[in-house]
């Protein structure tokens, strides 16, 4: 018979205790933990079906509290849905679960801030600026606690009749970190200042890219003086780094014929060979941009009957030229090609450049017309029509006297005068170095 061996535990219960007190703790932190995730998963959801069914979202917020009644996000979202529920009897609870909140985690800015915009709203506006600034505080970087502490303290300033400088402290920091809020910090600061220029500029803030987009937003109010003037006080290199906002800037006045303002502004923001009587890139050795984007510069759009084209292997000087090539066998005119040049009123000018022509055939080919920017309606002066045929380069030339209040002509080679309807065109056309020299100066009597 095989020997049987028993072990018998003598070891007391009270031994074991501490070992079922662990188990029973475990167990104890895994419920509190399955309770904690579903309260804030159901918090985190409750607001989602408010729309449809408020009484839902009000039930599930709720449950999520009672089983998580340590989560912040289920007295935050509690809170939340009893504010925006435009029942003034629920405000009270508003306030109540947004306290629990920030009590539960006082770190978190988001709490607090939108405690404190609750509390500001509510008419508690003491409190609410004390939470909004304790926000600011836990999130010195972020850009939405000191933009709504900057508009709560303006909120309480104008209706003090005190100063408003803190509040626009708070609401250039915003703006410093989201450019975006500039320009709502500008509209502020112009009514609240009264447009007074220096009080507006220390309220949007001295940095180069504060004022440049301050350039911007008073270009669009049309105030084409103050923002010339806030351009100027950036530095040559300031101008050149905030080159949109100056580009915004010569745009809008060159649309508005101020040529000579334009002209200095566009050459500030780094612009090359921008300059007054003087023809850019004449012989046409840098690139022609889009049409409509570079000021003083060649302008060409497409035609269908047309190619225009920097060409590299023929020139008259230095290493390019322009080319036009025709094919058309109608009516066709041509416009496509121009620049305007800032000039002087009262001025006599000559400008000269080259043509080369390669079997070009038609009854009216191109001539360079020169006309007042102001008003392209009327041409001041045109030269003759470039000969058919096959031609080596030949110097051409137009002089024309500027008016009175001229500030800057379009120079542009078109094709005008066919004598019949049937009119084409075939062949091709160079141009190169245009260049405008004064003839002399209309004396005014």
């Amino acid at each position: 018979m095989a020997e049987q061996i028993a072990r018998i535990n003598v070891r007391p219960v009270w031994a074991r205790l501490p070992l079922l007190l662990l188990a029973a703790s475990a167990l104890a932190l895994g419920w509190y933990a399955v309770r904690w995730g579903v309260g804030d998963t159901m918090a985190e959801y409750a607001p989602v079906s408010y729309a449809n069914d408020p009484a839902s979202s009000f039930e599930t917020a709720e449950s999520a509290a009672r089983l998580a009644p340590d989560d912040p996000l289920a007295h935050l979202t509690i809170a939340r849905l009893n504010q925006y529920s435009f029942d003034p009897e629920r405000l009270p609870r508003a306030l109540e679960e947004y306290r629990r909140a920030a009590a539960l985690a006082p770190n978190d800015y988001l709490i607090w801030l939108e405690m404190g915009r609750a509390l500001s709203a509510l008419g508690d506006k003491e409190g609410g600026v004390a939470a909004l600034r304790h926000a600011a505080q836990l999130a010195p970087n972020y850009t939405q606690p000191r933009w709504h502490l900057g508009n709560a303290l303006l909120r309480n300033a104008m209706e003090r009749g005190e100063s408003a400088d803190e509040a626009f402290e708070e609401l250039r920091r915003a703006a410093d970190s989201d450019p975006a809020l500039r320009p709502q910090v500008f509209n502020l600061a112009w009514q609240v200042y009264n447009q007074n220029m220096p009080r507006v500029i220390e309220a949007v803030g001295k940095t180069p890219a504060a004022r440049a987009q301050l350039v911007g937003v008073l270009v669009g109010r049309g105030r084409f003086d103050d923002a010339i003037a806030v351009w100027s006080s950036l530095s040559a290199q300031e101008k050149r780094e905030q080159a949109e906002a100056g580009g915004g800037l010569a745009r809008s006045l060159y649309d508005r014929g101020e040529f000579h303002r334009a002209l200095k502004i566009a050459g500030e923001t780094g612009a090359q060979n921008i300059l007054l009587e003087k023809v850019s890139n004449g012989s046409f050795e840098g690139d022609i941009g889009q049409s409509g984007r570079e000021l003083f510069q060649w302008q060409v759009t497409p035609a269908p009957f047309a190619q225009v084209a920097v060409d590299a292997r023929v020139a008259h000087g230095g290493q390019r030229s322009l080319r036009v090539l025709f094919n058309s066998s109608g009516q066709t005119d041509f416009r496509n090609v121009w620049q305007t040049v800032a000039v002087e009123p009262a001025t006599r000018y000559r400008l000269t450049y080259f043509v080369r022509t390669n079997e070009l055939t038609s009854a009216a080919t191109l001539l360079t017309v020169v006309s007042d920017a102001a008003s392209e309606t009327v041409a001041i002066a045109q030269s003759e029509a470039v000969s058919p045929g096959t031609n080596d380069w030949r110097q051409a030339s137009v002089e024309f006297t500027t008016g009175a209040k001229t500030e800057a002509v379009v120079v542009r080679i078109v094709r005008v005068g066919c004598p019949s309807e049937a009119c084409p065109i075939f062949g091709k056309i160079w141009y190169d170095d245009f260049d405008l020299q004064r003839a002399g100066v209309v004396v005014k009597r």
